[in-house]
């Protein structure tokens, strides 16, 4: 009797219209967080499931978790593609893929919040946009990392060199570029008590929707623009079950 074949692997694709529908939920959570502080202001903190459903700035929620799956996903597809574009653009793919991974762990796990202290100290100030002083050393990341990826993006096609630059640029200026603008909100506000309870603050809360808003945009940007390389390459875009 004929042996009988394992049956091959489905794969479902991920549809070119994905980053829309992610653009969607991402709206969805920028905008019923702006419109609670516009319309309740402190009274946000007590309305329940805002915090731990809605509220894009406050951590270990649903809104985090999207942002993390974001970074994932985004790392997932440069995975892929690294397989199979040209071999001198593989070693890129392949950091890409790990930083946005790392920076995936990192939204869930806030690890960069961890060398301010350290920072703020060995400048001798931690007052104002110091108080988030992990910016310093993330600023200084960035260049390296533009600098390491400038001969990657001079051999892609340049819809999607300029395409990265704007999505790298969107997700930097949310990043650091609106974090410090927050922080000195927060130290005008009340130093270094800053207590979103306490000492509310419309103009910090405004001010970190626009940061997420950016970030968002950067990822969901990047995840459009690889889904495109993606298949041109004829990269897996997809998982196998």
């Amino acid at each position: 009797m004929p042996e009988d074949t394992p049956p091959r692997p489905t794969t479902v694709t991920i549809s070119q219209r994905t980053p829309w529908f992610l653009a969607l939920i991402a709206a969805v959570f920028l905008v019923l967080t702006a419109t609670a502080h516009l319309m309740l202001g402190p009274g946000t903190a007590s309305l329940m499931g805002f915090r731990q459903l809605v509220d894009v700035d406050a951590e270990g929620n649903l809104p985090t978790w999207f942002a993390a799956a974001l970074l994932h996903l985004a790392a997932l597809l440069a995975g892929s593609i690294s397989i199979k574009d040209a071999p001198e653009n593989r070693l890129s793919w392949q950091a890409i893929a790990v930083l946005l991974l790392l920076m995936g762990i990192d939204e869930v796990a806030s690890i960069h919040n961890a060398p301010s202290r350290i920072v703020g100290e060995l400048f001798g100030n931690r007052s104002g946009i110091m108080m988030n002083a992990w910016v310093i050393p993330a600023a200084i990341l960035c260049l390296l990392v533009a600098v390491f990826f400038v001969r990657f993006l001079s051999r892609q096609p340049k819809w999607l060199a300029v395409g990265l630059i704007t999505a790298a640029g969107l997700f930097v200026f949310g990043a650091i570029v609106l974090e410090m603008a927050s922080t000195y909100v927060e130290y005008e506000t009340a130093g270094h008590d800053y207590d979103g309870d306490k000492h509310y603050s419309l103009t910090f809360e405004l001010i970190a929707v626009g940061e997420e808003l950016f970030e968002y945009a950067g990822v969901i940007l990047t995840i459009s623009l690889l889904l495109r390389r993606g298949r041109e390459v004829n990269a897996e875009i997809g998982l196998a079950v």
